[in-house]
């Protein structure tokens, strides 16, 4: 059965690792459409930890990163309730160039996941996780993320799958993050993001033709610290045609167009970005797996004061299994992003200051896991980000890390993490540098297991 259908894995097995995404990584974004039909990638047994580390990526890369739920992705069902505790000390909790201050959090993340089966055929997976830290001192920086998210997948016919999700989230954007703000002394700021939306897919990968529609509806609402002016509806379509050379090989062309539109009609920030790629996605042998993505982006600013854009956007993915007890991943993508620096609506602007309200950001990431044994993994990561702001700043994030984890059961696993965050940029008032270290303790409990 799966055989005949698109990959359901969802890129990180969270209902493996997932507290390291919420712990490691408490970013308010929800994010792009990345479409079920084009990820085949085999990242299913990947630890959390080898896609979201430290400091997040800022919203639209993630998203081109990280695809859609998917209610089929995984065979069990029933209930997969888990409960992470632990301590997060960093070296400059703020993430300012000048004063740092050190501190200790204290960790508690619950989660909560519901998948079922009905006619056989079709699925639908409910889940919901939080993301408490609490800091020993500072408790102005104290986080608490909540974070709700439903899909339905819907196998109508040989040749047709519908496909239906919704997810909600209420939480601080991490200091130090691509495209967040610069240090205030205010608490960081809180968003609360709702995305919904859809997808038809034609045909499967057996045949020689696919193709792929969707809508998606994203809104952000910021609730603190005056960022109302960067409240925003984003609006996107997107269309992939797939020609199929084998199950696991395709060639594919994508279309999409997105409609940004602010609250604050006066500020003129609203624009239209349009992209096409070309691209390919292949499962060379059984230890690797790959995708590829190229096209161009415009995008078009509703006020002729402002620039627009025309430049590459690209996204690639590889996942290789170098021997048994070892994988290794390579990430790479280049695309827009909106600015929390914004010259009209923000309060803090300069008089008289024009500044395009996006900018450029560019990624690659290296990722390696290796099982020393049944129970011990080792793993280590390192990610490069450039962010080319409009006003000439240019900022590179180097976040980097080494983590050992020890699963003492089925349900019980024990992870230590080091990490080290470093922002250099052209401007000095930004530079930052931040090192962690992570102890945590993760139960997970199955009240289901059913494969059918």
């Amino acid at each position: 059965m799966n055989s005949n259908r698109y990959s359901r894995r969802d890129g990180v097995a969270a209902s493996k690792a997932g507290f390291v995404v919420s712990i490691l990584a408490p970013c308010a974004a929800l994010y792009a459409v990345s479409s079920t039909a084009q990820e085949n990638v085999d990242t299913e047994d990947l630890p959390a930890q080898e896609l979201t580390f430290g400091v997040p990526p800022a919203a639209h890369t993630q998203g081109m990163l990280t695809p859609l739920p998917d209610a089929l992705r995984d065979e069990l069902r029933g209930f997969f309730p888990s409960l992470t505790l632990g301590l997060q000390y960093h070296t400059n909790v703020r993430r300012t160039p000048g004063f740092e201050e050190s501190d200790l959090a204290f960790v508690i993340a619950p989660e909560l996941a519901y998948r079922t089966r009905f006619n056989g055929r079709h699925g639908g997976e409910i889940r919901y996780s939080a993301n408490f830290l609490r800091y020993r001192d500072l408790d102005d920086e104290d986080v608490t993320n909540h974070s709700l998210d439903g899909a339905l997948r819907f196998d109508l016919s040989p040749k047709l799958d519908v496909r239906l999700f919704g997810q909600y989230s209420d939480a601080q954007e991490e200091r130090g993050a691509s495209g967040t703000r610069t240090f205030t002394d205010e608490q960081p700021d809180e968003v609360e993001v709702l995305r919904y939306g859809g997808e038809i897919i034609l045909g499967r990968p057996t045949q020689a033709l696919q193709f792929a529609v969707g809508l998606t509806r994203s809104d952000w609402d910021y609730q603190n610290n005056d960022q109302q002016f960067r409240n925003r509806r984003n609006d996107r379509i997107h269309g992939i045609l797939f020609y199929n050379l084998s199950p696991k090989t395709s060639l594919f062309l994508e279309a999409n167009h997105t409609d940004i539109d602010y609250d604050d009609d006066a500020a003129g920030l609203d624009s239209e970005e349009d992209v096409y790629y070309l691209g390919a996605r292949w499962r060379a042998s059984a230890t690797l797996d790959a995708l590829f993505k190229i096209g161009d982006l415009e995008k078009e600013m509703s006020d002729p004061a402002f620039n627009d854009f025309d430049g590459t956007s690209y996204l690639g993915k590889l996942v290789w299994q170098m021997r048994p007890f070892s994988r290794i991943q390579i990430l790479a993508s280049r695309t827009t992003e909106e600015s929390a620096q914004q010259s009209r609506g923000d309060p803090e602007a300069a008089a008289g200051e024009l500044t395009d309200p996006y900018y450029v950001s560019r990624l690659i990431g290296l990722h390696w896991a290796h099982d020393l044994s049944t129970r011990w993994r080792l793993y280590a990561f390192f990610n490069h980000t450039e962010d080319d702001y409009p006003n000439d700043r240019d900022d590179t994030i180097k976040d980097l890390g080494i983590g050992l984890s020890y699963r003492f059961s089925r349900w019980l696993t024990v992870t230590a993490q080091y990490g080290d965050t470093e922002r250099d940029s052209n401007d000095p008032a930004v530079e930052y540098e931040d090192q962690s270290f992570t102890l945590l303790l993760r139960s997970d409990f199955s009240l289901g297991g059913k494969t059918r």
